[in-house]
């Protein structure tokens, strides 16, 4: 979705900026190849502002010269994180819509689910054709603490422990209806009026037959 609202933004700027030329500069303001320079820069000047304005899940990426360790150990002194701990027992998988992110349902030990989505949970899966950062997938696990940032509620880190737990299945992604009728947790939301195996048999309607 966030991929699509980013096209669109793009798509309408390069409009909004054609119009304007249109108007002042009905002939042009240059020979074929400057004009195509100057609407290449366009596209990647909105292309930027778009991947700022729409890739908002998961932890931004810092331009700082501070390590990650180095900033996180600064908002903790500032008090501006919060953790909370869980304990899990099982976990299943939604597919990617486009680019928003990994989808998990988790059970937690009470029964209830938490739901994570974001390009943070990238971070935690398997690499396995990468020699300089080979890794094992470390998440969903059976004990974890999900840190937050206090004022923007931005998940900064997952500490992970326990044992990795298997994924159950891979459900379809959502899809249009599911969008339109916002039918999509939140990130982090906590489902308590349903089981995990309601929740999960909805999931997997479209692989039904």
């Amino acid at each position: 979705m966030r991929a699509l609202l980013a096209g669109l933004f793009c798509f309408g700027g390069l409009l909004v900026c054609v119009s304007v030329i249109d108007h002042f500069f009905p002939d042009g303001f240059g020979p074929p190849w400057a004009m195509g320079m100057f609407f290449a820069f366009l596209l990647f000047l909105f292309a930027g502002i778009a991947l700022f304005l729409f890739n908002r899940t998961g932890r931004r990426p810092s331009f700082s010269r501070k390590s990650f360790a180095e900033q996180m150990a600064e908002l903790e002194s500032q008090g501006l994180l919060v953790s909370e701990s869980f304990q899990a027992t099982r976990a299943f998988e939604v597919e990617e819509f486009e680019d928003e992110g990994m989808h998990y349902f988790i059970e937690l030990a009470d029964h209830s689910i938490l739901y994570l989505n974001g390009q943070y949970l990238y971070d935690y899966v398997e690499i396995t054709d990468d020699p300089e950062v080979n890794q094992p997938r470390t998440f969903p696990c059976s004990e974890f603490t999900i840190i937050r940032h206090k004022t923007t509620g931005e998940l900064m880190d997952i500490r992970v422990g326990g044992k990795v737990l298997p994924i159950d299945c891979v459900a379809p992604s959502f899809d249009r209806v599911d969008f339109k009728r916002d039918l999509i947790p939140e990130d982090g939301q906590i489902i308590r009026d349903r089981s995990y195996e309601e929740v999960k048999r909805e999931r997997m309607k479209g692989k039904a037959g």
